[in-house]
């Protein structure tokens, strides 16, 4: 889905990210953590976005026999945003326990309103997402995976 950033599509398109699980798990609590990721990535796009489109792809593909969901989440923003993004998604991704990450993010963010990066590290701690990212330019790219079991045919 591509689409202008606004902050009514966040609701809008993470419970149609949940629609879209529901039917394609059998895992409700799976469903339910993409709703989430889904959330928390469209709250980003919308915020931290400086061109006129964002996108969000929902998708299960084929990974060695398993199949795996995945969300990717891109947006074109500042050189500024995308620094300080970056640091934070560098150290969320590397972080050999995204819980512990997370609850010391939370202590660190109390003060702040914005840019805590709270967001991000939830889905990795509370989502148990594998997560990865990407900046080309001004665009960056956040995609978080996880595999699941499809229903049976």
């Amino acid at each position: 889905m591509r689409c202008f950033p606004g902050e009514r599509m966040v609701t809008a398109v993470s419970n149609l990210v949940l629609e879209f699980c529901r039917l394609l798990v059998t895992d409700p609590d799976v469903a339910d953590r993409f709703h989430m990721a889904a959330q928390e990535l469209v709250e980003n796009l919308v915020k931290y976005s400086s061109g006129e489109q964002v996108s969000l792809t929902a998708e299960v593909i084929s990974e060695g026999g398993d199949a795996v969901l995945q969300l990717v989440a891109k947006n074109h923003s500042t050189e500024e945003q995308l620094q300080a993004v970056e640091r934070k998604l560098r150290e969320l991704t590397s972080a050999s326990d995204p819980v512990e990450f997370y609850d010391r993010l939370i202590r660190e963010a109390a003060p702040y309103a914005e840019g805590s990066g709270l967001g991000l590290a939830r889905i990795r701690a509370e989502g148990e997402f594998d997560m990865d990212y990407t900046i080309d330019g001004t665009e960056l790219t956040i995609s978080v995976r996880a595999s699941v079991h499809p229903p049976k045919a």
